[in-house]
């Protein structure tokens, strides 16, 4: 495996870091790095959740996806951003399975895989992301990496709809009898 450029440009006294960076300063940092984020400061955003992430925070490392995945204080970078999505979704992130799955399904920053978008949504569904269960949904009624199979279909966007999700009660509302009588 080849490590991304921007980890090999991480100081080694990041890495040491890891080993003595205790969960309390992971979710310290985090929440820093959260705020600093909705205040629109993605250099501070940056500094607080790139020690934890190397560290091993899921919380901060689906942060720094985000900052690459957007651009937000550093140069847009959608492969830096799969790299830090698929190390929070590995550890069961929910939002980084959901957008590793919406950059696998999309080609972005990462060679375009059906199989690997079903993959991680279907662990993000699992977990109840709603918007993971609408896309499922919309895999399954029309094919992409899966059989159609419109019970299935039904079945997560009647998941996602549950939990508020407008697209999936669009999606469950024109697939169900009870929905197309009420378009006509």
């Amino acid at each position: 495996m080849t490590i991304p450029a921007f980890l090999r440009t991480l100081p080694l006294a990041l890495w040491f870091a890891a080993l003595v960076i205790t969960t309390p300063a992971w979710s310290q940092s985090y929440e820093r790095g959260l705020s600093a984020y909705s205040r629109l400061d993605y250099e501070t955003a940056l500094r607080e959740w790139n020690e934890s992430a190397v560290a091993g925070d899921p919380q901060s490392q689906f942060g720094l996806g985000m900052l690459y995945d957007f651009g937000h204080g550093v140069p847009q970078d959608p492969e830096a951003a799969v790299v830090w999505y698929r190390f929070a979704a590995e550890k069961g992130h929910p939002g980084a399975q959901l957008f590793l799955a919406y950059n696998y399904e999309r080609g972005r920053g990462v060679g375009q895989s059906y199989a690997s978008a079903h993959r991680w949504y279907l662990e993000a569904a699992r977990q109840g992301e709603a918007k993971a269960q609408n896309n499922l949904g919309v895999m399954y009624e029309n094919g992409y990496g899966v059989l159609v199979d419109l019970d299935i279909a039904i079945y997560w966007y009647e998941e996602a709809a549950r939990k508020g999700n407008r697209n999936a009660r669009a999606n469950l509302h024109r697939l169900t009898p009870a929905g197309a009588a009420t378009q006509n």
